[in-house]
């Protein structure tokens, strides 16, 4: 009975993060107020069922539900979601849910359609400290990806408004000051969150296999990635820059990250590896 509900529901995420992008679709063209209000509304009870999946998941199989790329994309789908909505709370702002919308319906689906929900796993994975390390790892990365996007959305904001073009972009997006606000905030997060994360697994090696640091592809990349962003972060708020200068710090340097992972993920031999 239990294994029929994490499927159905597996079915479910996506249609209701489908029907929610294309309610933020309908918002961002026609500035509705009543459809941001519903299109957060259902983003919200989106994240409640994924949240209510990953835990039923979790308990009936006995670990994390990270263990796979798949599991993976899922995790990275409900982080982006809540971390999104989060910052449309605070800022009272829903038209830039379009964007974030159709990353974590893009990501959702991939998972929906190629996860197998049959356990198998590592015994390694269900010690609750990679859990831990695992989710932080992923929201800190989801963290950055959505600073990234507000800072290509500022870049092209300005790009409109210097070339003296009032269409779709200038109408939908938020002013230039709540962009780079809301950037700041996701790359901040992202940077403490994805920094725990890192030591929680450093942490996490240490206990289980005896050793703080392994020269290890992957984890000196990830480590040397993690503190260049931090350098970049604090030449950022030492010289207090802003602007259009920040916005391309926040694309290009998640991207530079993101593809130092990718790069060792597919190239390097790494231990880091338990399915």
């Amino acid at each position: 009975m239990m294994i029929q509900a994490i499927k159905a529901t597996n079915v479910l995420l996506p249609l209701l993060y489908g029907l929610a992008f294309v309610l933020y679709a309908l918002y961002f063209n026609t500035r509705q107020s009543e459809l941001g209000k519903w299109a957060s509304k259902l983003l919200l009870g989106g994240i409640v069922v994924h949240l209510v999946y990953l835990v039923t998941k979790g308990i009936y199989f006995q670990y994390f539900p990270i263990t796979n790329s798949f599991e993976s994309f899922s995790m990275i789908a409900f982080d982006t979601a809540v971390i999104y909505y989060i910052i449309e709370r605070l800022n009272k702002e829903g038209k830039t849910g379009l964007f974030f919308l159709a990353i974590v319906f893009l990501f959702q689906v991939v998972s929906s359609m190629f996860i197998e929900n049959n356990g198998i796993h590592s015994g390694l994975l269900a010690n609750p400290m990679f859990g831990i390390h695992t989710f932080f790892t992923l929201l800190g990365l989801s963290s950055l990806a959505i600073s990234a996007v507000y800072g290509l959305m500022y870049w092209m904001l300005a790009k409109e408004i210097k070339a003296h073009r009032f269409g779709a972009i200038y109408e939908g997006l938020p002013s230039l000051e709540m962009l780079e606000g809301m950037g700041r905030v996701g790359s901040l997060a992202g940077l403490v969150t994805l920094g725990l994360g890192i030591f929680l697994g450093h942490l996490w090696a240490y206990k289980i296999l005896g050793y703080f640091f392994k020269a290890d592809p992957k984890i000196v990349i990830s480590d040397i990635a993690w503190i260049s962003y931090a350098v970049g972060w604090l030449i950022v708020w030492r010289r207090g820059l802003s602007g259009l200068r920040l916005s391309r710090w926040a694309f290009w340097g998640f991207i530079l990250f993101f593809m130092a992972i990718m790069v060792v993920n597919i190239l390097g031999n790494t231990f880091h590896s338990f399915t």
